[in-house]
């Protein structure tokens, strides 16, 4: 390997047949041995892992993933360790650029690497990935033709094979040089590991989550405080939909978790979202107000709570609330930018901004609505509902007569979005006119 560098992937895996082949195949040019673990399995993994030139161990599962990455650890002869789940994968441009990194790091303190990391759902292909602000998105298309853009987290799945560094933890190991956290370098923005190990089918296929909740219990039997655990149980009950039990368990590591740096401080800002979202799902507005007023007390730069709180309101009808809400997360957005974690509106922040425009509508605050309205429109002017909103406006204000020449002044204020030479434009600007009641406005452009 280039200048030295000495790569092993080690991944530990049990009933992965439907998985093994692309995660042995993704760096396969670029790994010095690629080291498996296999933890139990029934069906093909070790024959296929076999085939492929994997070298194969056996690890009795003693329901302790940290042991069993570490024993992984043990049998990886490399300079650079690589562990990746079977289920997740590093797109090949990324792939191809972990050599030259690891090479360059090589003289430097760092011990590991942070790299992006986004759950992809398995009908979902990744097209490109792209950077908005000092957050990192990735395109994607899925099945039934939608577009979309996945936030991606950070994870440390990369790091130097030295001892003393080794996982920590039961289940959602951490991992540690001796008793302290291991030093990092944040490639995050060159760097994303897709997982698909969350989605639907795999969680019900494999009853992941049942097994999580099993293995997070036995943890906080000897740790009961520990604010991760008690975050991670919530998170389980929550993808079970048991949002009861998931409560319980967001309020007790609420009531125990203190400020650290880095990913526990990601983690607490989640822990009132999903308060939010629970207690608007149980239609409990008191406990929405409390959630609310911890999470914007603890962490008042996160522009999430206040979106979450607007959108409630707005999609009850509530539109005065509603677009309090909203502009107040729209503002902790832009003036805070990539310091705050504010995952859930940047990820949806066109439609926040058209439910924006509608409570503006819907109060008869039209200028505002109007201005929302082009906003939106000058950025992204396929937005059907900003358009249709922007019309309503219009014809509230007095202003949309269905006369020719009301046709001519608002043709002539699209054309500053529109060229109506172009038959998709003439189409799209008809749809949302009829949308907005206009029926036949733009039948003639």
């Amino acid at each position: 390997m280039e200048q030295g560098i000495r790569i092993s992937q080690c991944m530990i895996v049990k009933n992965e047949e439907k998985n093994i082949r692309r995660a042995l195949s993704w760096g396969k040019d670029i790994f010095w041995e690629q080291v498996v673990v296999d933890t139990g399995s029934t069906d093909q993994t070790v024959s296929i892992a076999q085939k492929m030139g994997a070298k194969i161990f056996h690890f009795d599962w003693i329901d302790h993933f940290a042991a069993a990455k570490n024993y992984a650890i043990e049998q990886a002869e490399g300079d650079w360790i690589v562990f990746l789940d079977a289920d997740e994968y590093f797109l090949p441009d990324d792939a191809e650029k972990l050599p030259d990194l690891l090479a360059n790091l090589q003289d430097s303190d760092s011990q590991a690497v942070i790299a992006g990391w986004i759950q992809v759902n398995k009908d979902t292909d990744v097209l490109q990935s792209q950077k908005e602000g000092k957050l990192e998105w990735l395109q994607t298309v899925r099945q039934d033709g939608s577009r979309g853009l996945s936030l991606a987290g950070t994870q440390i799945r990369i790091f130097r094979n030295q001892p003393g560094i080794r996982f920590q933890g039961r289940i959602h190991e951490k991992l540690f040089a001796g008793q302290k956290p291991v030093s990092c370098v944040d490639v995050s923005q060159e760097l994303s590991i897709l997982h698909t190990g969350y989605c639907d089918e795999e969680m019900k296929e494999k009853k992941k989550t049942e097994r999580n909740i099993e293995l997070l219990k036995q943890e906080l039997n000897e740790h009961p405080n520990d604010h991760r655990m008690l975050v991670c149980l919530g998170d389980s009950y929550f993808q079970q939909k048991n949002y009861q039990e998931a409560a319980y368990w967001y309020e007790k590591a609420a009531a125990c978790f203190f400020d650290l740096p880095g990913e526990e401080t990601i983690q607490g800002t989640m822990i009132y979202k999903h308060l939010l979202l629970i207690y608007m799902d149980l239609g409990d507005e008191k406990a929405v107000q409390n959630a609310y007023k911890k999470g914007t007390d603890r962490f008042p730069k996160e522009a999430d709570y206040d979106y979450l709180v607007g959108r409630d309101f707005a999609l009850r009808g509530y539109f005065r609330e509603g677009a309090a809400y909203l502009q107040r997360a729209l503002l902790l957005l832009d003036q805070y930018g990539s310091e705050s974690r504010s995952a859930l509106l940047a990820h949806n922040l066109l439609e926040a901004w058209e439910l924006l425009i509608q409570c503006h509508n819907e109060n008869g605050d039209l200028n505002q609505c109007v201005s929302c309205a082009v906003t939106v429109l000058k950025a992204a002017p396929y937005r059907i509902e900003a358009l249709k909103q922007l019309l309503l406006a219009f014809k509230k204000e007095g202003q949309a007569k269905k006369s020719g020449t009301f046709a001519a002044q608002i043709k002539a204020f699209l054309g500053n979005f529109y060229d109506f030479q172009k038959e998709e434009d003439r189409v799209f600007v008809k749809e949302a006119a009829e949308a907005a009641g206009y029926k036949d406005l733009g039948s003639s452009w």
